[in-house]
């Protein structure tokens, strides 16, 4: 595969900053994911299933992707092999250049960290802990200095618009915040990829244009988004979209305009962003 185009240094999500860790930065010719004849199969009884089957595709910097498909499609198996959290049985990924099969288990743990943010559709927050202790939570396990921790969380709540609960609990919080708060969480050690599992699809459909717009906002930043839907209105968002079944690429490329998608997913109100 010989991915084409460019790409210039990514901006980092509004509300982080800083420079992201050795890795992080596209390659010259803009390509962050590039997979090549990647599959994952496993065994059922003495059956074996191809959840991800031959898939080759490029990803470039800057880029926002949806990744639509029906249920049992080896959609959510794919985010997981772009994410580092399983591995391929065949095939090869390579991440900003580098490629991804031959690190150590110390370099997953840190790519996992440091340049891969990851939101899904249950939040996965700490009941216990604060919004801001939720967005903290990952600079603790990264070891960053705690003089520096606190103006982060400032900085990534502000920029997902809820400054003003980071002392409420999840219980205390709206589907739709907590989901802000996920993202937050997911951007403060300032990845150079996002990666969204059906973000929307535990909220109504203000909550979730709110969301979408969000999104939107952090790819406008020079974030790129690599989005898990299966709902079209949603997936009409993105750039682009990669349409898959049975584990296989079927289609890839802009979406469909908002009214043959089925209808527009409300913009939120004036202020919301």
């Amino acid at each position: 595969m010989s991915p084409a185009g460019g790409g210039s240094a990514p901006a980092r999500p509004a509300g982080t900053g800083g420079t992201g860790p050795p890795g992080a930065e596209p390659r010259a010719d803009g390509a962050v994911i590039e997979l090549e004849h990647l599959s994952r199969t496993y065994r059922v009884g003495e059956s074996e299933v191809r959840a991800v089957d031959d898939v080759s595709l490029v990803i470039r910097h800057g880029e926002f992707v949806a990744l639509m498909g029906p249920s049992g499609s080896g959609k959510s198996t794919l985010l997981n092999l772009v994410g580092c959290l399983d591995t391929p049985t065949a095939g090869a990924y390579r991440l900003a250049g580098e490629a991804v099969q031959d690190l150590s288990e110390d370099r997953l743990a840190e790519v996992r960290q440091r340049e891969i943010g990851f939101i899904f559709q249950a939040y996965h927050l700490v009941p216990r802990m604060t919004a801001a202790r939720n967005v903290e939570l990952p600079m603790i396990l990264a070891g960053v200095d705690p003089r520096a921790r606190a103006e982060r969380v400032a900085r990534a709540l502000e920029a997902v618009g809820l400054a003003p609960r980071a002392h409420h609990r999840p219980d205390q919080l709206s589907g739709g915040e907590r989901q802000r708060v996920a993202i937050a969480r997911a951007i403060i050690n300032e990845p150079s990829i996002l990666l969204a599992d059906e973000p929307t699809g535990n909220l109504d459909t203000r909550a979730g244009a709110e969301i979408v717009a969000l999104l939107e906002r952090l790819n406008a930043g020079g974030l790129t988004v690599l989005l898990v839907t299966h709902d079209p209105v949603v997936g009409a968002r993105a750039r682009r979209i990669l349409r898959i079944r049975d584990g296989r690429i079927l289609s890839d490329g802009p979406p469909e305009s908002p009214a043959a998608a089925g209808g527009r997913m409300g913009r939120p109100p004036e202020g919301v962003a």
